[in-house]
């Protein structure tokens, strides 16, 4: 993602030659016990932001990869919090979030306490200028304001 490239929050110190992303772990940013956000990406700053003003104990999990993803990890954090708010960048239809949803409703179901919800881009064309980019993709305070609404059934 272009706003990995450079940004303050992305950099990190060098972690040697042997080091490789682990495929398929997830990495928990944050620990909580109220919502869990799945996320990925440059989204995953946003959600940590947004998880630190949101005023709810929300556990953030990073999935790293998606191809395989950790679904082992998202399903232990959805069975303790028994929330779900899976957040990315792609259209809301047919993005890699309705497989998270999926993978949920099947086998989390009767460990659920609310809906799990996506927020996304809508379904429109990932936009050119920087502009219209930050206007569509989901923000600081959408997510904060997602993690407080599904917190709160």
């Amino acid at each position: 993602h272009r706003a990995m490239l450079d940004a303050a929050w992305a950099r990190r110190p060098y972690p040697g030659d042997d080091f490789i992303v682990p495929f398929g772990k997830a990495r928990l940013v944050r620990p909580g016990t109220e919502v869990t956000v799945v996320t990925w990406g440059a989204m995953v700053e946003r959600c940590e932001r947004a998880a630190q003003v949101s005023q709810v104990d929300a556990e953030v999990l990073d999935l790293r990869t998606l191809s395989p993803w950790d679904r082992e990890a998202v399903l232990e954090s959805v069975k303790m919090t028994r929330r779900c708010l899976i957040v990315h960048e792609d259209n809301l239809t047919a993005g890699f979030g309705a497989e998270i949803a999926a993978v949920l409703a099947r086998d989390a179901f009767f460990d659920l306490d609310a809906p799990i919800e996506r927020l996304t881009m809508p379904d429109i064309p990932s936009p050119h200028s920087p502009v219209l980019l930050e206007a569509a993709v989901p923000s600081v305070e959408r997510i904060a304001q997602a993690i407080q609404q599904i917190a709160s059934v």
